[in-house]
Protein backbone atom coordinates (compact mmCIF):
# COMPACT_ATOMS: atom_id res chain seq x y z
CA UNK A 1 0.00 0.00 0.00
CA UNK A 2 1.04 3.37 -0.51
CA UNK A 3 1.23 6.00 2.34
CA UNK A 4 -0.72 8.97 1.97
CA UNK A 5 1.21 12.06 1.12
CA UNK A 6 1.00 14.32 4.69
CA UNK A 7 4.05 16.32 4.26
CA UNK A 8 2.78 20.47 3.10
CA UNK A 9 3.71 21.19 -0.61
CA UNK A 10 6.35 23.71 -0.79
CA UNK A 11 5.42 26.84 -0.82
CA UNK A 12 5.96 28.55 -4.58
CA UNK A 13 8.67 31.22 -4.73
CA UNK A 14 8.15 34.86 -4.75
CA UNK A 15 8.74 36.42 -8.14
CA UNK A 16 7.57 39.74 -7.35
CA UNK A 17 4.48 39.75 -9.68
CA UNK A 18 3.28 43.01 -10.43
CA UNK A 19 -0.43 43.68 -11.01
CA UNK A 20 -2.20 46.69 -11.38
CA UNK A 21 -5.65 46.98 -10.12
CA UNK A 22 -7.39 49.81 -12.06
CA UNK A 23 -11.25 51.11 -12.05
CA UNK A 24 -11.02 52.95 -15.76
CA UNK A 25 -14.41 54.59 -14.47
CA UNK A 26 -13.54 55.99 -11.20
CA UNK A 27 -14.82 54.27 -8.94
CA UNK A 28 -13.73 52.12 -6.25
CA UNK A 29 -11.25 49.01 -6.47
CA UNK A 30 -10.97 48.06 -2.69
CA UNK A 31 -13.23 45.15 -2.96
CA UNK A 32 -11.56 43.31 -5.37
CA UNK A 33 -8.40 44.03 -4.00
CA UNK A 34 -9.46 42.00 -0.48
CA UNK A 35 -10.92 39.36 -2.23
CA UNK A 36 -7.17 39.16 -3.23
CA UNK A 37 -5.79 38.99 -0.75
CA UNK A 38 -8.10 36.70 0.72
CA UNK A 39 -7.36 34.32 -1.71
CA UNK A 40 -3.14 34.90 -1.69
CA UNK A 41 -3.70 34.10 1.98
CA UNK A 42 -5.48 30.62 1.41
CA UNK A 43 -2.40 30.22 -0.86
CA UNK A 44 -0.11 30.92 1.53
CA UNK A 45 1.78 33.34 -0.33
CA UNK A 46 3.12 37.25 0.23
CA UNK A 47 1.44 40.62 -0.94
CA UNK A 48 2.40 43.88 -0.40
CA UNK A 49 -0.22 46.95 -1.28
CA UNK A 50 0.86 49.85 -2.91
CA UNK A 51 -1.80 52.88 -3.23
CA UNK A 52 -0.91 55.60 -5.74
CA UNK A 53 -2.08 59.05 -4.56
CA UNK A 54 -3.29 59.86 -8.47
CA UNK A 55 -6.27 61.67 -7.10
CA UNK A 56 -5.33 61.43 -3.22
CA UNK A 57 -8.41 59.34 -2.11
CA UNK A 58 -7.30 56.65 1.09
CA UNK A 59 -9.84 53.90 -0.14
CA UNK A 60 -8.10 51.47 0.93
CA UNK A 61 -7.25 52.31 4.49
CA UNK A 62 -11.43 53.04 4.44
CA UNK A 63 -11.81 49.80 3.27
CA UNK A 64 -9.43 48.11 5.84
CA UNK A 65 -10.90 50.05 8.99
CA UNK A 66 -7.64 52.16 9.17
CA UNK A 67 -8.25 55.46 10.39
CA UNK A 68 -4.26 56.58 10.46
CA UNK A 69 -1.11 55.46 10.02
CA UNK A 70 2.52 56.93 10.90
CA UNK A 71 3.36 59.62 8.53
CA UNK A 72 6.64 58.07 7.93
CA UNK A 73 4.74 55.02 6.96
CA UNK A 74 2.63 56.10 3.76
CA UNK A 75 3.16 55.92 0.16
CA UNK A 76 3.19 59.87 0.94
CA UNK A 77 6.12 60.33 2.78
CA UNK A 78 7.83 57.51 -0.14
CA UNK A 79 7.23 60.24 -2.92
CA UNK A 80 8.47 63.40 -0.96
CA UNK A 81 11.79 61.43 -0.19
CA UNK A 82 12.33 59.82 -3.64
CA UNK A 83 11.47 62.96 -5.34
CA UNK A 84 14.17 64.92 -2.89
CA UNK A 85 16.89 62.17 -3.35
CA UNK A 86 16.08 61.04 0.52
CA UNK A 87 15.51 57.85 0.24
CA UNK A 88 15.47 55.08 2.97
CA UNK A 89 14.89 51.63 2.33
CA UNK A 90 11.77 50.20 1.28
CA UNK A 91 10.79 48.24 4.14
CA UNK A 92 11.05 51.31 6.34
CA UNK A 93 7.83 52.83 4.40
CA UNK A 94 6.19 49.67 4.51
CA UNK A 95 3.26 49.44 7.59
CA UNK A 96 2.23 45.56 8.30
CA UNK A 97 -1.05 44.63 8.50
CA UNK A 98 -2.66 41.38 8.72
CA UNK A 99 -1.71 39.06 5.79
CA UNK A 100 0.21 41.75 4.00
CA UNK A 101 2.29 44.64 3.92
CA UNK A 102 0.93 48.25 2.75
CA UNK A 103 2.01 51.64 1.25
CA UNK A 104 -0.96 53.71 1.73
CA UNK A 105 -2.19 56.60 1.75
CA UNK A 106 -2.58 58.43 4.91
CA UNK A 107 -6.59 58.45 5.69
CA UNK A 108 -5.64 61.74 7.36
CA UNK A 109 -4.38 63.43 4.43
CA UNK A 110 -5.85 67.17 3.65
CA UNK A 111 -8.20 67.12 0.75
CA UNK A 112 -6.50 70.12 -0.43
CA UNK A 113 -3.03 69.52 -0.15
CA UNK A 114 -2.18 66.39 -1.98
CA UNK A 115 1.38 65.05 -2.03
CA UNK A 116 1.51 65.41 -5.48
CA UNK A 117 1.33 69.20 -5.60
CA UNK A 118 4.59 69.01 -3.08
CA UNK A 119 6.44 67.09 -5.85
CA UNK A 120 9.00 69.17 -7.60
CA UNK A 121 10.85 66.66 -10.14
CA UNK A 122 7.96 65.48 -13.30
CA UNK A 123 9.89 62.09 -13.48
CA UNK A 124 9.14 61.11 -9.92
CA UNK A 125 5.94 60.19 -11.34
CA UNK A 126 6.82 58.05 -14.14
CA UNK A 127 10.20 56.78 -12.04
CA UNK A 128 8.24 55.36 -8.81
CA UNK A 129 6.38 52.61 -10.26
CA UNK A 130 9.54 51.02 -11.69
CA UNK A 131 11.45 51.12 -8.73
CA UNK A 132 8.54 49.61 -6.61
CA UNK A 133 8.35 46.51 -9.10
CA UNK A 134 12.04 46.17 -8.32
CA UNK A 135 12.50 46.90 -4.58
CA UNK A 136 9.55 45.03 -3.87
CA UNK A 137 10.23 41.54 -5.36
CA UNK A 138 10.75 39.88 -2.34
CA UNK A 139 6.69 39.34 -2.25
CA UNK A 140 4.76 36.89 -4.83
CA UNK A 141 2.57 39.82 -5.73
CA UNK A 142 2.49 43.54 -5.85
CA UNK A 143 -1.03 44.80 -6.43
CA UNK A 144 -0.82 48.83 -6.99
CA UNK A 145 -4.35 50.21 -6.40
CA UNK A 146 -5.20 53.06 -9.21
CA UNK A 147 -7.37 55.73 -8.70
CA UNK A 148 -6.53 58.26 -11.85
CA UNK A 149 -6.73 58.07 -15.95
CA UNK A 150 -4.20 57.93 -18.53
CA UNK A 151 -3.66 61.26 -18.19
CA UNK A 152 -2.21 61.03 -14.92
CA UNK A 153 1.32 59.90 -14.78
CA UNK A 154 1.46 57.46 -12.07
CA UNK A 155 -0.99 55.51 -13.46
CA UNK A 156 -0.03 55.53 -16.73
CA UNK A 157 3.25 54.42 -15.93
CA UNK A 158 1.97 51.34 -13.34
CA UNK A 159 -0.33 50.46 -16.70
CA UNK A 160 2.63 49.84 -18.66
CA UNK A 161 4.99 48.32 -15.69
CA UNK A 162 2.90 46.08 -14.33
CA UNK A 163 2.88 42.52 -15.47
CA UNK A 164 -0.78 42.11 -15.85
CA UNK A 165 -3.54 44.96 -15.30
CA UNK A 166 -7.35 44.36 -13.93
CA UNK A 167 -9.90 46.45 -15.13
CA UNK A 168 -12.29 45.98 -12.43
CA UNK A 169 -16.03 47.01 -12.96
CA UNK A 170 -18.51 47.88 -9.80
CA UNK A 171 -21.47 48.59 -11.59
CA UNK A 172 -22.86 47.34 -15.25
CA UNK A 173 -22.84 50.83 -17.18
CA UNK A 174 -18.99 50.85 -16.39
CA UNK A 175 -18.12 48.47 -19.05
CA UNK A 176 -18.42 51.31 -21.67
CA UNK A 177 -15.81 53.35 -19.56
CA UNK A 178 -13.60 49.86 -19.20
CA UNK A 179 -13.73 48.52 -22.50
CA UNK A 180 -12.58 52.04 -24.08
CA UNK A 181 -9.65 51.93 -22.13
CA UNK A 182 -9.14 48.33 -22.56
CA UNK A 183 -8.71 48.67 -26.63
CA UNK A 184 -6.59 52.25 -24.98
CA UNK A 185 -4.59 50.14 -23.94
CA UNK A 186 -3.87 47.47 -26.21
CA UNK A 187 -4.23 49.29 -29.33
CA UNK A 188 -2.63 52.86 -28.74
CA UNK A 189 0.05 51.39 -25.89
CA UNK A 190 0.77 48.06 -26.59
CA UNK A 191 0.07 46.63 -23.28
CA UNK A 192 -1.75 43.15 -23.95
CA UNK A 193 -1.47 41.23 -20.58
CA UNK A 194 -5.13 42.95 -19.76
CA UNK A 195 -8.12 41.41 -17.98
CA UNK A 196 -11.88 42.47 -17.41
CA UNK A 197 -13.20 41.84 -13.94
CA UNK A 198 -16.73 42.65 -12.57
CA UNK A 199 -18.85 40.60 -10.01
CA UNK A 200 -21.81 42.53 -11.59
CA UNK A 201 -21.87 42.10 -15.45
CA UNK A 202 -22.38 38.63 -17.57
CA UNK A 203 -20.56 37.11 -19.62
CA UNK A 204 -23.13 36.57 -21.78
CA UNK A 205 -24.32 39.72 -22.13
CA UNK A 206 -20.95 41.12 -23.65
CA UNK A 207 -19.06 39.13 -26.50
CA UNK A 208 -16.14 41.51 -27.05
CA UNK A 209 -13.80 40.34 -24.55
CA UNK A 210 -14.22 37.88 -21.69
CA UNK A 211 -15.11 38.92 -18.21
CA UNK A 212 -13.99 37.47 -14.83
CA UNK A 213 -15.96 37.22 -12.09
CA UNK A 214 -13.89 35.05 -9.54
CA UNK A 215 -10.25 35.71 -7.94
CA UNK A 216 -8.69 31.89 -9.06
CA UNK A 217 -9.70 32.61 -12.44
CA UNK A 218 -7.43 36.01 -12.46
CA UNK A 219 -4.46 33.98 -10.03
CA UNK A 220 -4.52 31.40 -13.01
CA UNK A 221 -4.59 33.69 -16.14
CA UNK A 222 -1.47 34.92 -14.55
CA UNK A 223 0.33 31.58 -13.84
CA UNK A 224 -0.93 30.14 -16.88
CA UNK A 225 -0.31 32.30 -19.80
CA UNK A 226 3.75 31.25 -18.62
CA UNK A 227 2.38 27.73 -19.62
CA UNK A 228 0.40 27.59 -22.20
CA UNK A 229 -3.07 28.53 -21.28
CA UNK A 230 -5.68 30.85 -21.99
CA UNK A 231 -9.14 32.52 -21.05
CA UNK A 232 -11.45 31.95 -23.75
CA UNK A 233 -14.83 34.24 -24.53
CA UNK A 234 -16.65 32.58 -21.85
CA UNK A 235 -14.29 33.00 -19.46
CA UNK A 236 -13.31 29.75 -19.02
CA UNK A 237 -9.52 28.34 -18.53
CA UNK A 238 -8.23 26.70 -21.87
CA UNK A 239 -5.00 24.63 -23.32
CA UNK A 240 -3.49 26.43 -26.31
CA UNK A 241 -2.94 23.21 -28.86
CA UNK A 242 0.86 23.00 -29.27
CA UNK A 243 2.13 23.46 -32.99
Amino acid sequence: MFRRKTEKEPARSAKGVMVALWNPAGTDSSSLLERLLNHVKKREETAVVVELPCLGLPRVAYRMGVSELEHAQTVDQLLIDYDRGMLQGIHQYLQHFEGFDGLLIQPKSKPDSSTLIKLQQDKTLSELPAYLKVHLSGYHYIFVVLQGQLIHPMTFFALREADHDVLNMNEPVEIIRTYAACKALRQDYDVQNVSLFSNEFRNSDFKEEPILSRPEQLFTRWEGEENGYRIDQSGRVRTVPSA
